[in-house]
């Protein structure tokens, strides 16, 4: 009998052990810029877990004629009382219309610390900048 109850505890001990942790839910925030006829929209997706929020790509569009022969800067940071600490830039040509960019994994931001996250949509002759919260 102790055998048959001992089999049962353990079943019921590995069976809640067993359980899958909650996912982490994916976040999506956006923002708008505009210069004169120039405008840009920027997307940050992330996600948080383990105390940390991890960005995981971004969504730019811009037009009209700001992608025509500009540049697209993206930089992610956050402040924790000792600095601001940057996490991710790029630099790359601006296109008119709709772009989508992975990021890299492993980034992480402490979920305690201010961050955001902006897109720089510049032409050469004009340029505005989009930023979000990461929260």
């Amino acid at each position: 009998m102790k055998t048959v109850v001992r089999a049962g505890l353990v079943a019921i001990l590995v069976t809640a052990l067993a359980v899958p942790a909650q996912a982490a839910t994916v976040r999506q925030v956006t923002s708008t810029c505009h210069a004169g006829e120039f405008g840009g929209t920027f997307t940050l997706r992330y996600d948080t877990s383990g105390g940390y929020h991890h960005p995981l790509g971004v969504v730019t569009t811009a037009g009209p004629y700001i992608g025509d022969v500009g540049t697209q800067s993206l930089r992610i940071s956050y402040s924790d009382g000792l600095g601001t600490h940057t996490v991710y830039t790029s630099v790359g040509p601006a296109t008119n219309g709709e772009h989508t960019q992975t990021l890299p994994a492993g980034l992480a931001i402490p979920a305690t610390a201010r961050a955001t996250a902006s897109a720089k949509f510049d032409n050469g002759t004009a340029s505005c900048v989009a930023t979000v919260p990461i929260t």
